[in-house]
């Protein structure tokens, strides 16, 4: 119990590798040490009513931690985090993406009654898996992210770390989203605040990106906006692949991406349909 911080969740199986029985277990949910929120899934209590609302970003922390697992947060919800941009909705509901191509989510995670929906991406985007993706302490209290550690070990026993793509990545994580979470209105407007991109890392990322629609609408968004990183970006090193992609039914086609885009998107941000 002592490992267990207050808030933060395990398994049945994490339980009895501490050498905690199941009748120990049931046991502590008695006596009120621990709560039982999803089927073989409890959560140390903080006191007298218990561990109060299931939070997603506790739920991640968690799985991160305990099941050691090598899923992260992404895409538009890493933007957020990071303060440049807004969660993608479903009505009043949150889409949390995490990225999960080696397949290490513990079951019960998408399970648990967060206030959030758990969006997961399977798909290996980048042939560099590891590339662009950074621990960073995480305040629950408050949501807000501290500074990149080596690795959660870097801390003290009480910190929490959450596993997280950094602003390069996470952007064109969004892209290969897009139109349908999030749109493209949406993608436009988070791009907006995109001003401080790394662009050596921004090449790398690209370079080994394995989604040509990704790249491709990256680079409209980088020439639409025009930020002050996106002429240093090596495009010579980028492979935008052959052919046209229809994303948008109606739209119109750019003619350098060969991507159709809504109609009344040009390559200059505030300017109409050409």
């Amino acid at each position: 119990m002592a490992s267990l911080p207050p808030g933060l969740l395990v398994d049945s199986a994490w339980l009895k590798a501490q050498g905690i029985s199941r009748t120990s277990i049931h046991d502590y949910v008695q006596r009120g040490w621990l709560d039982r929120v999803a089927p073989r899934v409890y959560r140390r209590t903080s006191g007298p009513g218990g561990g109060g609302i299931l939070r997603w970003e506790a739920a991640v922390v968690s799985a991160q931690r305990f099941a050691s697992a090598s899923f992260h947060v992404g895409g538009s919800t890493a933007l957020e985090l990071l303060g440049l941009g807004h969660f993608a909705r479903l009505g009043n509901e949150q889409a949390i993406h995490l990225y999960d191509p080696e397949g290490s989510i513990p079951t019960w995670l998408p399970k648990l009654p967060t206030e959030a929906r758990f969006e997961l991406h399977k798909r290996q985007l980048f042939a560099a898996p590891a590339l662009g993706i950074d621990w960073r302490r995480l305040d629950l209290g408050t949501t807000r992210l501290g500074g990149v550690v080596p690795s959660p070990e870097a801390g003290e026993p009480w910190d929490h770390f959450l596993r997280i793509a950094g602003a390069e990545r996470a952007a064109i994580e969004m892209m290969d989203g897009l139109p349908d979470s999030p749109t493209f209105d949406h993608a436009d407007t988070i791009f907006e605040s995109l001003t401080t991109l790394r662009p050596r890392l921004l090449t790398q990322l690209l370079e080994t990106c394995t989604s040509i629609r990704a790249k491709r609408l990256f680079l409209f968004f980088a020439d639409r906006h025009h930020h002050g990183w996106e002429k240093h970006v090596d495009r010579a090193k980028i492979d935008l692949g052959r052919g046209k992609r229809q994303l948008v039914a109606g739209g119109r086609l750019d003619a350098r991406y060969q991507i159709t885009v809504p109609a009344g998107m040009s390559t200059k941000a505030g300017e109409g349909a050409q």
